[in-house]
């Protein structure tokens, strides 16, 4: 790759352009504004955010819904201050980011500079790598630098400082070597045969697939291995989706599939670490004697709370790809575990729509949700997006996955709320032509909703559903009632979107039927929905009983 001669903010757009780059998410500030310009003069489309921590979690979004690397520019000192609850989650989350940052200039340091700050520092614990280019002619060897590092092995967050003076700086740049192709880790021999006898003598086998599965791009072999082998599969954060919701062979999510995979004697366990999401590999997921595999191309990313009973390092397609190569038995044979499979999670589903029709004095988070997701369904779906702390759970329950990165939510272990609408936007943008409908609670929503803005003036038309319950809560304590009313409707007329609040059933209906025909127009569509403040998940409370928090 050849990058010709420009100041350093041109060499930096050229750059990232040839590496992927189409889309920035970004603030502007002086410290970033000759790159911000060299972006615009190119054609990269640079999304300009009301806050540096959603433009995080907007390329995060980008990341979740095509498995492509999101790239963020941020400006210094409070820009990258502002940015770090962003870069904490899509790190935890092993989300493929790109941040660039502005950083006073060389000249003015520990002068006590306007936004003078050691970012270094500052960002070291909340990413995968970072590093400063303090030389204009090393940016396109920096940034190449910073897009294999987001990307290749366990992604993560990437960030690169630029000073000020280096991307005004006039340089003249050599050739730099691109990305080259890589061919895709395999365990061993050994490793893929053991893994294909513990299958093969396996009662009750079942296969739970993770972000890592999504970020592997493993959606083919994944499908391709469990028709091959007729094991039903799980999916969870990530992996939604990696496997339609009505294949034969798919439990659907991991809250109504886990009720299978505690049945389960063998699980397989593909690109997600034992932590809190996974209940730390314990009980009442996972049982105390159950055979398990896990696969990760990162080995630092096997066992932990929960030691494998084998674990194999490498790529979670390929690795699927080496096995059903390998895969030599019958696809009925488990025919009649798959059948137990499905009605454990078919009682699942069950218990849930009986907690939606629990008697309440306003409207039913989870009411809200099955209806909001079966008018979705029905209209054909697209993107679905859950957030909240109580209302996440009953979008997770109630929403379907059919494609890779059509299903999003607080995924990872970080549990950080306010990614909903980040998201969504972030998915819009990428997948213009699939409908968005986010699914958030008040309390969520009021993190990010100033970027409804954003969303507005991009055309990214959206159908949000607020559950309005005016309280704040976490698992096991009591609601601490919020401040007077707000009428989260009104802040989408404001941005020449529609709104409306609803407060009883018979008003939900006809409002979604409009939100979704104009937010097909490129219209923001905002319902708020009164709630019951009482309702709180059976999951939820069962989490902080458990202790996973």
């Amino acid at each position: 790759m050849a990058v010709e001669g420009g100041n350093g903010g041109e060499q930096a757009v050229k750059t990232l352009a040839e590496l992927g780059m189409d889309t920035l998410f970004s603030l502007p500030g002086s410290h970033i504004a000759s790159l911000l310009d060299a972006a615009r003069m190119v054609g990269i489309r640079v999304i300009s955010v009301r806050h540096e921590e959603n433009a995080v979690l907007m390329a995060e979004g980008w990341a979740l819904a095509t498995g492509r690397p999101g790239f963020v520019a941020v400006t210094a000192g409070p820009g990258l201050a502002n940015s770090m609850g962003g870069l904490a989650e899509a790190n935890a989350a092993g989300a493929p980011v790109v941040v660039v940052a502005g950083r006073t200039a060389i000249s003015k340091r520990g002068r006590g500079a306007v936004q003078d700050l050691d970012q270094l520092a500052v960002v070291s614990r909340v990413t995968k790598w970072s590093a400063e280019c303090l030389e204009p002619q090393r940016i396109a060897e920096y940034l190449t630098e910073a897009v294999k590092q987001a990307t290749w092995g366990s992604p993560g967050v990437a960030y690169l400082e630029i000073p000020e003076d280096v991307l005004a700086s006039a340089c003249e740049a050599g050739p730099v070597a691109g990305l080259p192709p890589v061919a895709k880790a395999v365990p061993d021999g050994a490793g893929l045969a053991a893994a294909s006898q513990l299958l093969k003598a396996a009662q009750r086998p079942l296969i739970l697939a993770g972000s890592g599965a999504f970020f592997s791009g493993a959606a083919p072999q994944l499908t391709a291995f469990i028709e091959r082998a007729g094991i039903p599969v799980t999916t969870t954060s990530a992996a939604r989706g990696l496997v339609d919701d009505e294949h034969r062979l798919c439990l659907g999510t991991l809250v109504h599939g886990g009720a299978a995979l505690v049945s389960a004697d063998l699980a397989l366990v593909l690109g997600s670490r034992f932590n809190a999401n996974l209940m730390y590999g314990q009980p009442p997921l996972f049982a105390d004697d159950q055979v398990l595999i896990q696969v990760d191309i990162a080995p630092e990313h096997l066992g932990g709370q929960r030691s494998p009973s084998l674990g194999l390092v490498g790529d979670v397609g390929a690795t699927l790809g080496a096995l059903t190569e390998l895969w030599d038995g019958a696809p009925d044979r488990w025919s009649g575990w798959v059948s137990d499979a499905h009605r454990a999670a078919a009682a699942s589903q069950e218990l849930w729509d009986g907690e939606a029709e629990s008697a309440t004095t306003a409207l039913h988070a989870g009411w809200l949700a099955r209806q909001a997701a079966q008018s979705f369904e029905e209209l054909g779906g697209g993107t679905w997006v859950s957030d909240g702390g109580d209302s996440v759970t009953w979008g997770i329950a109630f929403s379907k996955a059919h494609a890779p990165g059509s299903n999003m939510l607080i995924g990872s272990a970080m549990g950080t709320l306010g990614v909903g609408l980040p998201f969504a936007i972030g998915a819009g943008l990428a997948h213009p032509s699939r409908p968005v409908c986010l699914f958030t609670g008040d309390g969520a929503f009021g993190f990010s909703l100033q970027e409804l803005h954003t969303a507005a003036r991009n055309g990214v038309g959206m159908v949000i559903v607020v559950v309005n319950n005016g309280v704040w809560r976490g698992p096991g304590t009591s609601p601490a009632q919020a401040e007077g009313e707000f009428d989260y409707s009104l802040l989408a007329a404001a941005v020449g979107g529609w709104g409306v609040r609803v407060a009883s059933q018979t008003e939900f209906q006809p409002a979604l039927r409009q939100a979704f025909d104009l937010a097909r127009q490129g219209r923001v569509c905002l319902i708020d929905a009164k709630a019951d403040p009482r309702v709180v998940s059976n999951l939820l409370r069962s989490l902080d009983e458990l202790g996973l928090m």
